[in-house]
């Protein structure tokens, strides 16, 4: 298996006993049920871009997703409850996002760009429209821990996701985009689609963050300067 192969690359091939304290800031103690899921579409979030999200992309495809929609619910439900950390994902050939720019947002904004994407490019995007939002909303989900491992944010992504997606039947599709959509170039479709969402992403939130700066500046729009050249212009 993909996923046992690359857990032997990070910890070797020998068993290893993890201490507890050392995972259990990985996790967020939310378990969502499939049956409760589906009984209850309309969810109080937390944070309203969570909730836009959910409305517009979950909700409406509930039948679509399938198995699939537990798991997006479980990791919408960690975003919500942890996602304002900095989205601090491993990818140095795209520009660092601002620092201000939490995982939360930048998860969304990935998962909006790459459903987009596939509706414009396949016909029937809803046989992959599960995968796809797995794969974009959780492919950070490692940031959430501060913890040093062999690996970086990909590592402990994959432990986070390892036991959500055990029983889905494209697991392995899952875990091979978020492994490979680093590279050059890309082999596999799904690792495509998250690369060009993410790279979309990226440079949007980059961009946004220089307009705000500019309009931030003390020299920018100061309202009392302009105020008081008119004063001492009158007509």
């Amino acid at each position: 298996m993909l996923l046992s192969r690359f857990r032997q690359k990070i910890f070797g091939t020998g068993r290893k006993e993890i201490p507890l304290n050392l995972l259990s800031h990985l996790w967020v103690e939310k378990e969502v049920s499939e049956k409760a899921a589906l009984q209850h579409p309309a969810n109080d979030w937390a944070h309203q871009d969570i909730h836009q999200f959910y409305n517009q992309y979950i909700a409406p495809n509930m039948t679509a997703l399938g198995t699939a929609g537990p798991v997006i619910h479980q990791i919408l439900a960690i975003l919500d409850n942890a996602g304002d950390c900095a989205a601090d994902i491993d990818d140095s050939e795209e520009e660092k996002l601002p620092v201000s720019v939490t995982l939360r947002e930048y998860s969304l904004s990935v998962a909006r760009i790459a459903v987009d994407m596939i509706k414009k490019t396949h016909r029937d995007y809803d046989m992959i429209l599960g995968k796809i939002l797995i794969i974009c909303l959780g492919h950070g989900l490692g940031a959430l821990s501060s913890s040093v491992t062999i690996g970086g944010v990909l590592a402990k992504t994959l432990l986070i996701l390892d036991p959500m997606i055990q029983d889905l039947p494209f697991k392995q599709d899952i875990v091979l985009a978020i492994l490979t959509f680093g590279e050059n170039h890309p082999k596999a479709e799904a690792a495509k689609i998250l690369k060009a969402a993410s790279c979309a992403a990226r440079k949007k939130e980059v961009e946004s963050a220089q307009v705000f700066s500019e309009i931030s500046r003390p020299d920018v729009l100061d309202i009392k300067k302009i105020r008081a050249a008119i004063q001492s212009n009158p007509e």
